[in-house]
């Protein structure tokens, strides 16, 4: 979907600014920090990239992703998936694969607090081949 026409979608007015940044995030192959997206998206300082990502992640067409080393990253949420990460180079790869369904019951039954798990995230750390 266009960046403009999913900004509307989602109620929030599509701003030049917006939709490069959308358009950004729409063409990287992994999650970016704010930081990369200051450095790909012209015109826009970081505390208006953070304001507009806050809102984008609010609204549910962005979400955060988080790995060991601590640094919030974005990415559009357009399916679900999870990450192999490379400890050495930090190198990304998205896995479409996700079959947690056993194990969501199987920690629900361990669990002496939880009934329901609404979502989960999971990262895998290792070496790339370019890297191992």
């Amino acid at each position: 979907m266009e960046a403009s026409v999913l900004l509307k979608t989602v109620g929030i007015r599509a701003t030049p600014k917006r939709v490069a940044l959308l358009h950004v995030l729409g063409k990287a192959c992994e999650p970016l920090s704010a930081e990369i997206l200051r450095s790909r998206v012209r015109g826009m300082d970081l505390v208006t990239i953070y304001r507009n990502l806050q809102e984008f992640v609010k609204t549910g067409i962005v979400q955060e992703v988080r790995f060991k080393d601590g640094i919030v990253r974005y990415e559009i949420a357009h399916t679900h998936h999870h990450h192999l990460v490379c400890t050495d180079c930090g190198f990304v790869e998205e896995i479409e694969l996700c079959d947690m369904a056993l194990l969501e019951k199987r920690v629900l039954r361990h669990s002496r607090r939880f009934k329901v798990i609404s979502e989960h995230a999971l990262e895998f750390f290792g070496l790339c081949k370019k890297c191992a």
